[in-house]
């Protein structure tokens, strides 16, 4: 087993924030002078994750090179270090054999963060960039803006593929990867209005268990399109621990008495949860922390219940029966890109929840009778959309699924729609001689199934979404020109 552990820091920190988690490694069993602190100027605008990614390649195989570091050794990354560490593996070991055993990350900013485009925004360059120029990193905050095409491009490098390759660097018996996020805010976060995230990252963005699919309207139906699943690289299920007592701080503080719970078994967890990733050295082993973790996310999951169990769960863990649980909701991330059949962009498109009329010749018309159905789904599933900055053509929905399963598909689908959440799209005309689905000069929707309430086909999407996870959705329309783009006639 080996004891040495190189520690990664997030966006905006040093290598110091680091280092309780190494004063936790050093009390038990590793060896301080085998624990490193690594770090990166993620607050300078001309550095990108790449560059830093680059460089930790350099100095691992120094440091190999001149013995400091053996041939496999363990990384422990928070928040944005998680996207250096994956595309340093990404880059140079995409088929495994990485010198690293096992890759814990801390409340990972996997898939984004909604604070991204704060730091970016002339309040964060005046608050965050004080000291730095003003400068707050505006590549890496690029990365880490939801919906970010670097999110995708590194995902389908390292968890997912659109042409069934199943290579990775991660595996159950060579890098094995692990995610613990905290659902505690930190203090003054409140004023945003998230839920389920620990006041930087969203739970569902954190898990590193992603989800895709290319829905093509170039082929099928506007009702019933190509829906083609993207492949899992790597271990299909990691181990993933939701835990609430911990905020995107304090995760960095494993001791009991930073926790903002009292009970004993809660507030000592997250040290124990440490030390278990890091001492996993076999396939079965993992798979058996998989488990174990499971039950962290239900005993989690069931704070934001009703009833005398969930009371007596919140006396327990949080002092008070009354205290509000919905903060720890479960929600899915869904990320949509829409594009023509020729790859190019569809900026000026539109995406908004539903359920699916039974009668299936029914048609979407975009902009008319807006229905009840779809006025409950925007204002109880959707709590927040963001479109993506650099990429018009990119946006994300962070969705309630506690409401979407309790209450959205049981009580408010008439008997005339079918019990199953749908996504709406829409796309505007680019001009009089190109349009999508038709030229007519109309916008035309289409549908995407998401999930229904009972199983059915996973292929068309009936299963598609799961909890906490992030859902990347790739939407292909067909682009339509009429005649006149391109005509030929005689010379006289």
């Amino acid at each position: 087993m080996t004891n040495h552990v190189l520690l990664i820091h997030g966006w905006s920190a040093s290598d110091k924030s680091m280092a309780k988690v190494g004063e936790l490694l050093a009390t038990h069993g590793y060896q301080t002078q085998d624990v490193f602190l690594g770090g990166y100027p993620s607050m300078d605008d001309d550095v990108r994750i790449e560059d830093s990614g680059r460089r930790l390649h350099v100095v691992v195989a120094e440091m190999q090179a001149a013995g400091t570091l053996p041939a496999s050794f363990h990384v422990v990354v928070h928040s944005t270090g998680a996207l250096v560490a994956r595309w340093w593996l990404a880059e140079y070991f995409p088929d495994g054999d990485a010198p690293v055993a096992n890759f814990l990350m801390l409340a990972p900013a996997n898939f984004g963060s909604p604070l991204a485009t704060i730091g970016r925004s002339t309040l964060g360059r005046l608050t965050k960039g004080f000291t730095n120029g003003f400068q707050t990193g505006t590549n890496f905050l690029n990365a880490l803006e939801l919906a970010s095409k670097f999110q995708e491009s590194l995902t389908l490098r390292d968890r997912l593929s659109e042409d069934g390759a199943t290579n990775s660097p991660f595996s159950e018996d060579g890098t094995r990867p692990y995610v613990i996020v905290g659902a505690d805010p930190i203090f003054g976060t409140g004023v945003l209005g998230e839920k389920a995230w620990d006041g930087t990252v969203r739970i569902s963005t954190a898990n590193i268990d992603p989800r895709g699919v290319t829905v093509d309207f170039t082929k099928g139906s506007i009702l019933e399109p190509e829906f083609r699943a993207w492949t899992r690289r790597g271990p299909e299920d990691t181990p993933f621990a939701a835990i609430p007592d911990r905020s995107h701080l304090t995760i960095l503080k494993p001791a009991a008495k930073e926790s903002a719970s009292k009970d004993a078994i809660v507030s000592e967890r997250l040290a124990k949860l440490i030390l278990q990733a890091l001492a996993t050295q076999s396939a079965a082993a993992y798979r058996a922390v998989a488990e174990d973790w499971a039950e962290v996310c239900l005993e989690t999951r069931k704070l934001a219940q009703d009833g005398e169990v969930a009371d007596a769960l919140r006396k327990r863990i949080l002092g008070r029966a009354s205290a509000d649980g919905s903060r720890f909701r479960e929600f899915y991330q869904i990320v949509v890109e829409a594009v023509d059949d020729s790859g190019l962009p569809v900026d000026d498109f539109s995406i908004w929840l539903t359920a699916p009329k039974k009668a299936k010749e029914t048609q979407f018309k975009a902009g008319n009778n807006v229905t009840q159905v779809e006025i409950d789904a925007q204002l109880s599933l959707i709590q927040d959309r963001h479109v993506n900055t650099c990429h018009k053509n990119r946006l994300s929905l962070h969705v309630d699924r506690r409401e979407l399963l309790a209450n959205f598909l049981r009580d408010r689908i008439p008997p005339s729609y079918e019990a199953s959440l749908a996504a709406g799209i829409t796309a505007a005309s680019p001009g009089k001689r190109v349009g999508y689905f038709d030229i007519d000069g109309k916008e035309h929707s289409a549908l995407i199934r998401l999930r229904a309430l009972e199983p059915g086909d996973e292929e068309k999407g009936k299963r598609f979404l799961r909890r906490y996870t992030t859902h990347f959705i790739r939407v292909i329309l067909p682009r339509v020109t009429s005649d006149d783009v391109f005509t030929v006639r005689t010379l006289r």
